[in-house]
């Protein structure tokens, strides 16, 4: 599918059909704090703009910054294995296959993104400080680890990553960390 055809989403998020993702994302931000209940901007018009109808323009900016950041990650992946050269393909899926996340990886695609972490832990409703752990892998600080896998995954869809890899690499480092101290 082009992008033409995913007109109604960039429409919704007031965006052009050639925005990077970088734009999307600055978009759907942008309009969720202006659509959100706390919105300096919508306060003044709450009789005349009911809540409901927020809701509803709200699911319906969801939508388009799911439906767009999934477009835009199936171009790049096409793009890229073309690219390569065929000895490196399986060299690349192997890589990516055992790739674990560190915090330090997070915060790199994090900013390369130009997403600060107040933004994200506005966003996710994951304290500052635990995203702070995370990213610094302070081990020690972090939650039990089936707190700490919903709370990388979380962290994980928002930066338009694959929770399941991201969530299952970061938690390898976090295993061996624990086993370490285990055997201490």
């Amino acid at each position: 599918m082009s992008r033409d055809e995913y007109k109604k989403y960039f429409d919704i998020l007031e965006l052009s059909p050639d925005a990077s993702l970088l734009e999307i994302r600055s978009a759907y931000m942008r309009l969720k704090k202006l659509y959100s209940s706390d919105s300096e901007v919508i306060s003044p018009l709450a009789d005349e703009f009911p809540q409901k109808q927020r809701e509803d323009i709200l699911r319906q900016i969801e939508e388009a910054y799911k439906i767009l950041g999934d477009l835009l990650k199936s171009e790049e992946s096409p793009v890229l294995e073309a690219e390569k050269p065929p000895a490196s393909e399986n060299v690349q899926k192997r890589k990516e296959d055992t790739l674990d996340y560190s915090g330090q990886v997070l915060k790199q695609i994090r900013e390369k993104m130009g997403i600060e972490l107040f933004d994200v832990s506005l966003d996710t409703k994951i304290r500052m400080e635990l995203l702070q752990n995370i990213e610094l892998e302070k081990f020690g600080s972090l939650p039990p680890e089936v707190y700490l896998k919903g709370h990388i995954s979380n962290y994980a869809s928002y930066l338009l990553l694959d929770p399941k890899k991201v969530a299952d690499g970061y938690l390898r480092r976090y295993r061996a960390w624990r086993s370490s101290k285990e055997k201490e």
